[in-house]
Order: C-alpha cells, then sequence, then structure tokens
C-alpha cells in the first residue's frame, strides 16, 4: 500500500460524471506514469487518454499499437459500426434552421410554440403546488 501502483484497471471510470470531472480525470490518467486498462463507452474520453487499444472478440486479443483512430482505420468492422452510430446520431438530431436563415413567418410560430410551452409548464407546476398546499 505504501509503494506506489504501476497498474491501474478502471471500468467505465466516466459513468455518472459531468463534463468538468471527467476533464480532470482524462488529465490525471494522462499524467499518470504506470499502466491504464480501462474499459468505457465513452468514444470521446477514449479518444483522449488511449495509446493502445486491444480488442477482446471471440476469446482472441487484437493488439493495436495506436489511438482510437488508428484501431478504427485498421478494423474495417469497427469504422463501419462508427459510423453507423454517428448516422443515426445525425438522424436523431432535430433539424432546426439558424434563426437568421428563418422566415418572418417560421420565427413567428417559433416564439408562439415556446410561449405555449411555457405556459403549460406554469400552469402544470402551478397546480401541482395548490395541490401540495391543501393535502
Amino acid at each position: 500500500m505504501v509503494k506506489p501502483s504501476t497498474l491501474l484497471v478502471l471500468d467505465e471510470p466516466t459513468n455518472h460524471l459531468d463534463i468538468p470531472s471527467k476533464e480532470m480525470l482524462e488529465e490525471a490518467i494522462t499524467e499518470y506514469k504506470g499502466t491504464v486498462i480501462t474499459v468505457s463507452h465513452d468514444r470521446y474520453f477514449i479518444k483522449q487518454i488511449v495509446n493502445r487499444v486491444v480488442e477482446v472478440k471471440d476469446c482472441k486479443l487484437q493488439n493495436y499499437a495506436g489511438d482510437y483512430n488508428y484501431y478504427l482505420e485498421k478494423n474495417l468492422d469497427a469504422r463501419e459500426r462508427e459510423l453507423e452510430r454517428e448516422a443515426e446520431i445525425e438522424e436523431k438530431a432535430p433539424k432546426v434552421k439558424a434563426k437568421s436563415k428563418m422566415s418572418k413567418a417560421e420565427k413567428e410560430a417559433r416564439k408562439k410554440q415556446k410561449m405555449q410551452a411555457f405556459q403549460q409548464a406554469k400552469a402544470k407546476s402551478k397546480g401541482t403546488k395548490n395541490a401540495k398546499r391543501w393535502n
């Protein structure tokens, strides 16, 4: 316990961390002098800290002596999955025009939608507050 360790094993270390905490963790791992073995689904985090990828597939280990981008370049299946994920995220993202490119009617409609949503939320919270008072 007194000797500094030379190996860290981390399983999903970024789960439930906010962005500043993730950044501090990335910095700490980067400055760490020993070996870090980490399992993570956070691809941004992986891209920041990894300098070697070991893929475990069908009970076999495949070593990629490079960062995550190198791994994607060399592994066609992984690259294809990454592209599919990116396309799926893009597809799900709301298609919103920049305010400057909206017509006057679109701006008014958007403003009206926001006002209605605000009024509904306000009415709902007011009803909840009053219900709590009488119970």
